[in-house]
């Protein structure tokens, strides 16, 4: 079953990087949606079993992350939708850093979770670093 969850989790960090190279905020956001559910579908696993509320606390911080991913089909950005995505997008790039962060702090200190995703929490980490980049640096196609 690591396995799986092992490349499910892979495969979601490729899903991940095509949506940053292709600047495409769908590929992106459906890729922390689904690292996200598998997270709370395996904490409610153990939660089930241990009645461990730590359990249940990582259960609540990967659906922050879920939520805040939730793809929507939007127009293209405009003029208007640029001041709010300027503010928005930065706040919701920090948010998704700082609980891969702590996903990744977590996995090190139990022995439950695979070694590898510590690395690959890391890395969701620092990816949202890009859209921010994109956004703020104005390199996002705006339409008049």
């Amino acid at each position: 079953m690591e396995t799986v969850k092992t490349l499910i989790f892979s495969l979601c960090i490729i899903i991940i990087i095509f949506g940053i190279i292709k600047k495409n905020r769908l590929f992106f956001n459906y890729g922390y949606l689904i690292v996200g559910l598998l997270i709370i579908i395996d904490q409610i696993i153990i939660y089930i079993s241990s009645y461990d509320p730590l359990n249940l606390a990582l259960i609540s911080l990967w659906l922050i992350q879920v939520i805040l991913v939730i793809p929507n089909k939007l127009p293209p950005l405009t003029k208007d939708g640029s001041v709010i995505a300027k503010s928005a997008i930065p706040k919701i790039m920090v948010s998704l850093s700082i609980i891969n962060f702590f996903g990744a702090y977590y996995a090190s200190t139990v022995d439950y979770i695979p070694d590898v995703a510590v690395y690959g929490h890391i890395i969701l980490g620092l990816f949202p670093i890009a859209p921010a980049y994109f956004i703020l640096a104005g390199k996002i196609d705006i339409v008049d």
